[in-house]
């Protein structure tokens, strides 16, 4: 990388810091809401390689023409992990303002034993230098078993995260589909990502597919988080229930509509030969369901405070803001070391 398109990438940096450091800043104010923004930032944030990691090892067991159009943004994208790592230290240093069992045990003999801070720390420790010691390994591997047992693995590893960081929020709600709903979230976030960095450095070649792909994803996502609610409104559950209600009142009544409107007339729009095939609009409706993600994460996390809610808003988009200007700074330099190892690989091939 020379200085010139070095110099974005380092006011990026700079940028992401300061905008980081005031929303951590706030959490000397009043840690719950601030730590609230921030953890709400950080799943947006933790998706796009989470998400690229499964789609990056499903393109290593089933090819075709997606591998080739995708390949290089996914191992982009896979360079953003340690900074996931990193991110989930403020939230480690203030477990007990953002979890209630972290301050009052729960009643049940498993769940206290599941939820005790430092078996919860060391979970996540653990998932997540598993997910970087992956995504290092999985560009260097040229065999098939990696990505086969990882897929397994990291399947299992993400109901335990998502459980942990998410569903853990409200230790009464439980729900067995819960985790496979952040999964396809998550899956459908970083393809969205994958499709817009693929798109706009004019690599793609047959950008239908990439739009078929699209709407399986969004199918998928929308079939769990569906049948998550049927299935809790069918049988009546109370603490299901009373999850949905709090997300379905006030303002959040207005951001649950706009994130069907930004998911599902993306969908609806991709149905359309010409839409589809139409690199503008693969663009458009990428940034479409990306602004959806943003918002379905916020919907996820933000409805349980009880007060301070304006605060923790302004503390999230502070964290969003720093660390998607992060996220695209590692970005910007993975992808020259991405497009070196692929020209160094060919040549070996070759030879």
């Amino acid at each position: 990388m020379s200085r010139i398109e070095a110099l974005p990438a380092r006011m990026l940096t700079l940028s992401g810091t300061v905008f980081c450091l005031a929303a951590l800043a706030m959490a000397f104010a009043a840690p719950k809401p601030a730590l609230f923004g921030w953890l709400a930032a950080l799943s947006f944030v933790s998706a796009l390689p989470l998400g690229g990691l499964a789609l990056a090892m499903m393109m290593r067991i089933i090819p075709g023409v997606w591998r080739r159009d995708l390949d290089h943004a996914a191992q982009s994208v896979l360079s953003l992990m340690p900074l996931v790592l990193i991110a989930w230290l403020p939230i480690m240093f203030g477990l007990s303002s953002v979890y209630e069992w972290a301050r009052q045990p729960p009643a049940e003999t498993f769940k206290a034993a599941f939820l005790t801070p430092l078996f919860f720390d060391l979970r996540t420790l653990f998932i997540l230098a598993a997910a970087c010691w992956l995504a290092q390994a999985l560009p260097r591997s040229r065999s098939p078993a990696l990505p086969v047992a990882g897929l397994i693995g990291f399947v299992i590893l993400q109901e335990i995260l998502a459980t942990d960081w998410l569903m853990s929020l409200d230790p009464q709600f439980h729900s067995s589909g819960f985790a496979l709903y952040i999964l396809a979230g998550q899956m459908l976030t970083a393809l969205a990502l994958l499709i817009l960095f693929s798109v706009t450095e004019g690599g793609v070649a047959k950008p239908s597919v990439l739009g078929a792909l699209l709407i399986t994803a969004i199918l998928l996502w929308a079939y769990l988080a569906f049948m998550q609610y049927f299935i809790i409104w069918s049988g009546n559950l109370v603490q299901g229930a009373v999850w949905f209600e709090r997300r379905g009142t006030g303002i959040w009544a207005s951001v649950e509509v706009l994130i069907s409107l930004l998911h599902l007339a993306a969908l609806f729009l991709l149905f359309f030969p010409p839409i589809r095939r139409s690199k503008r609009w693969l663009v458009a409706l990428a940034l479409a369901i990306l602004g959806g993600r943003m918002l379905e994460y916020a919907w996820l996390i933000l409805p349980q405070l009880t007060a301070h809610l304006g605060y923790a808003i302004i503390a999230c988009c502070l964290s969003l803001t720093g660390l998607v200007q992060l996220a695209l700074a590692i970005l910007s330099r993975a992808k020259t070391v991405v497009v070196q190892r692929a020209a160094s690989t060919a040549a070996e091939v070759s030879r």
